[in-house]
């Protein structure tokens, strides 16, 4: 039983990461053209649980003709110039990841297993399969419009 989790743990990740860039194009930011000519970068803070495989996911692809970049901050990074932040879970004492983006338009990520509360987007499993919650009230407050179509896909939205 234990190899079959093994197994199943890397295409847990990999399905998580393929989410993270597919949830790009479904998100309006404001001033699109704003980052024209730079990378649209998504972030990992804390514990990175992808690895390589978000970087495969990425590699050679083009949000809004933007190429994709890729940045691991670690606890305390400088979250600065990222358009997503996934925030992984951390043993750090005061750990807030999503506080240095509060009311700037980044979408937040973050997976229910990590007990990482307070993002946009929460990764959840059901009945065996990777599936999001979104709070749509904190996109909005933060500047970002979520499209239907992924409100669509949500599990749950919270729209206060």
């Amino acid at each position: 039983m234990w190899t079959a989790h093994a197994r199943a743990a890397p295409l847990e990740q990999a399905v998580k990461a393929s989410f993270l860039f597919k949830f790009a194009p479904f998100v309006e930011w404001p001033d699109n053209g704003a980052g024209a000519g730079k990378p649209f970068t998504i972030c990992v803070v804390g514990e990175d649980p992808f690895g390589a495989t978000l970087d495969e996911v990425v590699r050679g692809q083009r949000i809004s003709g933007r190429s994709v970049n890729v940045r691991r901050l670690g606890d305390s990074g400088n979250a600065a110039g990222c358009q997503m932040l996934f925030a992984g879970r951390s043993s750090s004492a005061g750990y807030a990841p999503f506080a240095a983006v509060a009311g700037q338009p980044v979408l937040t990520v973050s997976d229910q297993k990590s007990g990482v509360q307070g993002s946009m987007i929460q990764f959840v499993m059901q009945a065996g399969r990777v599936r999001f919650q979104i709070d749509e009230g904190a996109a909005r407050s933060n500047g970002l419009v979520i499209s239907s179509k992924l409100l669509g896909l949500a599990i749950s939205v919270e729209r206060k």
